[in-house]
């Protein structure tokens, strides 16, 4: 794995940990669960970094991406 597709999943990991804390009110207020808007975004993000990864991975391999 390089080191731009390491940096982009530890900032993927540190956004989704921020939404859901910031989102729940988790350690600092009343706790209200993930809104659907919240998790949507998520969906959407981690469905990007997977794509962005396999496509490099076919590009590795020499394969058209």
């Amino acid at each position: 794995m390089r080191k731009t597709e390491m940096t982009a999943i530890i900032a993927c990991v540190v956004l989704s940990l921020t939404v859901f804390i910031g989102s729940t009110g988790l350690g600092y207020a009343v706790y209200r669960p993930l809104r659907y808007y919240d998790i949507f975004s998520l969906v959407i993000a981690w469905s990007g970094l997977a794509f962005h990864l396999w496509r490099g991975r076919r590009a590795d391999r020499g394969e058209e991406a």
